[in-house]
C-alpha cells in the first residue's frame, strides 16, 4: 500500500446547512443513496462532505470523479 497524498478539509457547518436549504437537490448530487438512506444529521453530512473533499485533495485531482463515486462508511 502506498500513500499518494494527504487531504484535509474543514466544512463551515452554518454555510453548509444554508447551502443545503437553498439547494435541496444538492444532497442527491453530493451523497450516494446509501448515505442518504441513513437519514444522517446535517453535522454528519457535513463531516462526510469534508471527508470526500479531503479524499479528492489526497488524490491531487478530481478528474473523472463525481461525488457519487466516493462513499463514506462507518467502520464498526
Amino acid at each position: 500500500m502506498a500513500i499518494w497524498g494527504i487531504g484535509v478539509d474543514v466544512v463551515d457547518l452554518a454555510r453548509f446547512e444554508r447551502t443545503l436549504e437553498r439547494t435541496p437537490e444538492l444532497r442527491a448530487r453530493l451523497f450516494r443513496p446509501e448515505e442518504l438512506a441513513a437519514r444522517l444529521s446535517t453535522e454528519s453530512l457535513a463531516a462526510r462532505f469534508g471527508a470526500k473533499e479531503a479524499f479528492v485533495k489526497a488524490l491531487r485531482s478530481a478528474a473523472g470523479l463525481s461525488w457519487q463515486d466516493i462513499e463514506v462508511v462507518c467502520d464498526e
